[in-house]
């Protein structure tokens, strides 16, 4: 039975119409590799077999230590956008990428932190179980070499991502191969958006640490991330804005990304990806969590719900055996684990909230031990300059960079504004010991960050534009 599910699967997800519903690869993924390396399948469901337990015994620990949340820093993010250039004029150019990735952080910590907006929406008889993860997310402002970085780049390409040995779309994620290398996968959380040029209805894949553990057959860890698709990642901030469209619905409030993260930090779709069938049933199964209660496949679109204070019933409504009522509030169609639209989605549940928390506290614990990769660097201490000074301050329009000392062979000017958004950049070419004149003529008044990259560290000065 086994066998001809992990067939199946890889069959659906091969022969899928190119403009089906929304559809996530991690069940694809998991499938993929299992058929490389058996073995892996009594292991990952193992695993799923002992999520409970894990969420279980994460409360416990807080209760004992009297604590409510992790207390875990914020875990840094970098954004990797890959893409051809008209389809990056699509999503609105670098600044369209700019306020994409920034508002998706933001619906991260509100989605992850019971701080969404739309949780209004949560019937009566769910409430109870809308949990807060305790996790939080930011922009990476420090990249691996000790530089400035906004927390995202971007790369013209027009390489075709396609399905690897894994149906991981590996080939993003390297230089070599037209994509962008990962950061410090043990520091940095990565995010690959891009376009899955042989299967445009995929939204996004996630390569979880259980993915990649050595020894099984798995994927390379420097591959640990998520891959997204490019017009289906940050929230919509104007009706013209180009998001991946379902018909009249659409995946544009940064909900694909929460969906994947709850992979990342390995937690099962709500119907256990079982094509349909009941967990009692032959081929059955569930994602491992007591409180979603048993669904035989996936939902699309914004269901109407039909139950008071609850959703709606599917075919495990009953259970076959017992004749025991199996979904009292209806099925979790609510949750950011299903496949409903983004406007659908709206909690995680305790249990799940109790296996992310313990995976960011367990197996993806170093992501939460730099907060100083949030920070934009205001130096390099081991950079030998004698001086670097920026005038006229206050400015009008054009500013000079005057600047000399070892290694001080000027690279790149960055200018960014007070939120952190970049509004300047301009590369250098190695000028050393001079002068270097940027014109800001154009920026709104107000105060600037200017982030001297030189090769062997930065020098970030405040300036004040009239």
């Amino acid at each position: 039975m086994r066998k001809l599910w992990i067939a199946g699967i890889l069959l659906a997800f091969l022969h899928q119409p190119l403009h089906a519903q929304r559809v996530c690869g991690n069940d694809f993924t998991r499938a993929a590799i299992i058929k490389k390396d058996p073995s892996f399948a009594e292991r990952i469901y193992k695993q799923r077999g002992e999520l409970q337990g894990v969420s279980d015994k994460y409360y416990q620990k807080q209760k004992d230590n009297l604590q409510k949340t992790t207390a875990a820093a914020p875990i840094p993010f970098i954004f990797h956008v890959i893409i051809s250039s008209a389809r990056l004029a699509n999503i609105g150019g670098p600044a369209g990428v700019a306020q994409r990735c920034v508002s998706q952080i933001e619906t991260l910590n509100e989605d992850y932190n019971r701080e969404n907006g739309d949780s209004t929406l949560i019937p009566s008889g769910w409430k109870s179980l809308y949990a807060s993860t305790g996790i939080r997310y930011g922009l990476a402002h420090t990249d691996p070499s000790g530089r400035g970085t906004a927390g995202w780049e971007i790369k013209i390409s027009d390489s075709l991502f396609q399905l690897g040995d894994f149906s991981d779309y590996g080939k993003a994620k390297y230089d070599t191969t037209g994509g962008l290398n990962a950061w410090d996968v043990n520091k940095y959380l990565n995010i690959w958006c891009i376009y899955f040029s042989d299967f445009p209805s995929l939204l996004g894949v996630s390569t979880p640490y259980s993915f990649t553990v050595s020894g099984v057959g798995s994927i390379p860890d420097n591959q640990r991330g998520v891959c997204v698709a490019y017009n289906a990642f940050g929230k919509r901030a104007a009706s013209t804005d180009n998001y991946f469209s379902l018909g009249i619905n659409y995946a544009d409030r940064g909900r694909t990304l929460t969906h994947e993260l709850g992979h990342f930090f390995e937690l099962w779709h709500t119907w256990g990806d079982d094509f349909g069938y009941c967990p009692w049933e032959s081929g059955g199964s569930d994602d491992g969590i007591a409180d979603t209660p048993p669904e035989s496949d996936h939902q699309y679109g914004n269901p109407v719900y039909n139950i008071s204070g609850g959703t709606i019933y599917d075919g495990c409504r009953v259970n076959s055996n017992t004749g025991a009522l199996m979904q009292p509030k209806g099925i979790p169609c609510l949750d950011f684990m299903d496949y409903t639209d983004d406007v659908a989605m709206h909690m995680f549940t305790t249990a799940q909230a109790g296996v992310v928390a313990a995976m960011a506290a367990g197996e993806s614990l170093s992501l939460t031990q730099h907060p100083a990769l949030l920070d934009w660097p205001l130096y390099v201490p081991d950079l030998s300059v004698d001086n670097v000074d920026i005038f006229p301050n206050p400015a009008t329009g054009m500013v000079h960079i005057s600047f000399s000392g070892t290694g001080t062979e000027l690279q790149e000017v960055v200018v960014r504004n007070v939120v952190g958004q970049q509004v300047y950049k301009s590369a250098v070419g190695n000028v050393k010991n001079g002068i270097f004149s940027i014109n800001l003529e154009g920026l709104v008044k107000g105060i600037y960050f200017v982030t001297c990259n030189f090769v062997s560290g930065n020098v970030t000065k405040k300036i004040l534009l009239l």
